[in-house]
């Protein structure tokens, strides 16, 4: 019996907060204070996966800040090439590499967690390796928004035909120049063979035209370029940029077994280092190194 009146007690109390929920401004506050606690994790929630840079005007940055409120603590990010600020998560879109797939971090203030989330900037990169061009290994390929699986956005196979590599000084859609690149400063005025419409680098065609200068260049001899370009995706054509490193051998047994280790960890790290599990610090992928071999 004893039993049951404390179960029916029990009840009545439910009853009774039911009731006067409404009525008790403080109660409903304390619910809210709960809600909101069980929604708020210390993920940060950047709302996509995928951020596109937008431009706004001549001057002015396009930022991105977290959907949620993690709390006060630090955020940190890898590998280099985001320019995020510490205090509040707010990601300087304009000023960040695109095309990479970036770890924020978040570590609330009091704790030595870290709550981990994936951003890409959308765009493109090129994987660092050594191409032998006696074996037909000729072309560089445009990695999109940091996946090397991703489906092509221009041109053959890809999703659209409007896009723009290596653009140049000319105002291409009439709104004047503060949204166009440099003068002089394309790859192909500096005999990099890029394709303009799928963003393809021949490098048999660039040792051929003089990307190095002659056509026996010395070992180990580099060139670096910029290239600018427009993407028909989410960014709406605005315009980014990726500097790129080109470097010569004749022969694969002139590439230093250093170099080949570098190129060889950084491919590696720049496949692996997102898993949360690795603890090393993450390679900066910028630029690309592409070593350009004559003969096997």
């Amino acid at each position: 019996m004893k039993e049951k009146k404390s179960y029916w007690t029990v009840i009545a109390f439910v009853l009774l907060l039911a009731c006067t929920k409404k009525a008790n401004p403080d109660l409903e506050k304390d619910s809210q204070e709960v809600s909101k606690l069980l929604n708020n994790s210390c993920v940060p929630d950047y709302g996509d996966s995928i951020i596109c840079y937008q431009y706004l005007s001549s001057g002015k940055d396009y930022k991105v800040s977290p959907l949620n409120n993690p709390g006060q603590g630090q955020y940190i990010s890898q590998p280099e090439g985001l320019i995020i600020d510490n205090s509040t998560g707010e990601i300087n879109v304009t000023k960040s590499e695109s095309g990479l797939a970036f770890r924020i971090g978040f570590i609330a203030d009091g704790s030595q967690d870290t709550c981990f989330t994936k951003v890409i900037t959308s765009g493109i990169t090129y994987m660092d390796g050594i191409y032998v061009l006696s074996d037909d290994d000729t072309l560089a390929v445009p990695v999109y928004n940091g996946n090397i699986n991703a489906t092509p956005v221009c041109g053959t196979g890809g999703l659209f035909s409007d896009c723009e590599f290596d653009d140049d000084e000319d105002d291409d859609n009439g709104n004047g120049i503060a949204d166009e690149p440099p003068p002089g400063q394309t790859l192909n005025s500096k005999n990099i063979r890029i394709d303009k419409q799928t963003g393809v680098i021949s490098l048999k065609r660039s040792v051929l035209d003089g990307i190095f200068g002659t056509l026996t260049p010395a070992n180990g001899k580099t060139v670096e370029g910029t290239l600018y370009y427009r993407l028909s995706d989410c960014s709406n054509k605005a315009l980014r940029k990726i500097d790129l490193k080109f470097t010569y051998y004749s022969n694969l047994s002139d590439v230093p077994g250093a170099l080949i280790n570098d190129i060889t960890d950084a491919v590696d790290n720049i496949l692996n280092w997102l898993l949360p599990s690795k603890k090393e610090k993450a390679p900066n992928p910028r630029p690309p190194h592409i070593v350009i071999v004559a003969n096997r």
